[in-house]
């Protein structure tokens, strides 16, 4: 799968970025609640994958999309991801880039899993971590045996958890799209990070309408 096949050296970079988000391990905790929020959106990823040609594109995004919504905090992903350049930005532009970037998360999932040949996942550790959040620690293993490794951070929201940052084959998922977003706005501005994100959704669903 594309998504986590980066460069060494911006592997390198966004793992230290992540490092810091993660902070030092702290005493054990119950963490249980957290992994239970993974183990429920990963098994509604292979429902996704296993059911991904007969149903298309649109299928997999109407099954991902409230798994999504349920177990990731995307409104605090997006902000974070713009960086300093969210306070400058009115409450109409906070909404529209949420609602954006939330449909341009899901349809990612739903174009990236999109068929099944056996994968699954396995939870290999889960630890309480600084700050009181939670990292739990899992493999997506694929035909052949190959594994990717699919680290999930996640904070505590309300009476829930959610996930606030994944870390795959060890670059920051947070850190990665945090570079990219502000480099747009501080050479186009906003409104063409906004337009970019749109029409990523839009080349999605065409691409994988049929798929």
């Amino acid at each position: 799968m594309e998504w986590y096949k980066r460069s060494g050296r911006l592997a390198a970079w966004a793992w230290t970025v992540s490092l810091c988000l993660v902070a030092a391990v702290a005493e054990a905790t119950n963490v249980s609640p957290a992994v239970a929020v993974i183990a429920r959106f990963q098994n509604t990823l292979l429902v996704a994958m296993k059911k991904g040609p007969q149903i298309g594109f649109q299928g997999r995004y109407r099954v991902l999309a409230p798994a999504v919504r349920e177990s990731h905090n995307l409104a605090y992903i997006a902000q974070i991801t713009v960086g300093p350049y969210w306070p400058r930005l009115s409450s109409a532009q906070h909404a529209a880039f949420i609602k954006v970037f939330t449909r341009l998360t899901v349809a990612t999932y739903a174009a990236q899993f999109k068929s099944y040949s056996g994968e699954h996942f396995k939870e290999t550790a889960a630890h309480a971590v600084g700050r009181g959040d939670v990292l739990v620690e899992t493999k997506l293993v694929a035909h052949g045996h190959r594994e990717a490794t699919l680290d999930y951070l996640l904070a505590p929201s309300g009476a829930d958890w959610k996930i606030v940052n994944i870390v795959a084959n060890g670059v920051s998922d947070l850190a990665l799209k945090r570079a990219q977003y502000t480099a747009i706005i501080q050479r186009k501005g906003f409104p063409a990070l906004l337009g970019l994100l749109r029409s990523k959704v839009a080349q999605l669903s065409r691409a994988r309408k049929a798929a």
